[in-house]
């Protein structure tokens, strides 16, 4: 589990317009870059983000992984793995849904600066543009 949040305060997230990455702007500091990451022959999206509902800047109490249903596979070997993660703020809870598809055999994951492991994708299919986009609580 990431600890680059801890003690943080968050003024505002950016999502790339590819959603395989997002940009946590930080007070008095750099930005942290999450990355959608998956292993071998699979591809990592986040899907949706849920604001703290009062909003930023938002200082993180705690970072945890969290357990979303919804996985599931199809006649044809795809697999879709859900995947969830919980910031608590002093201002609510911001939530990340993210997916990785697959043949059932890899799973994806969010890729932390320090982590120091982020894959990529044999093909590169996991390789964001990070071209970053405002994340506002009406998209």
């Amino acid at each position: 589990m990431t600890k680059c949040l801890d003690d943080k305060t968050i003024t505002g997230i950016e999502i790339a317009d590819d959603k395989k990455a997002m940009r946590f702007l930080i007070e008095g500091g750099e930005p942290i870059v999450a990355k959608a990451d998956g292993d071998c022959c699979s591809s990592s999206w986040i899907e949706h983000v849920e604001l703290p509902a009062g909003g930023f800047p938002a200082k993180v109490i705690s970072v945890a992984d969290l357990a979303l249903p919804g996985s599931s596979s199809s006649d044809d070997d795809d697999c879709l793995s859900v995947y969830g993660l919980k910031i608590a703020t002093d201002k609510g809870d911001l939530v990340i849904d993210y997916r990785n598809s697959s043949n059932g055999y890899y799973g994806g994951n969010l890729s932390w600066p320090d982590d120091g492991y982020f894959i990529g994708g044999v093909y590169g299919q996991n390789v964001s543009t990070e071209n970053y986009l405002p994340l506002t609580a009406d998209k």
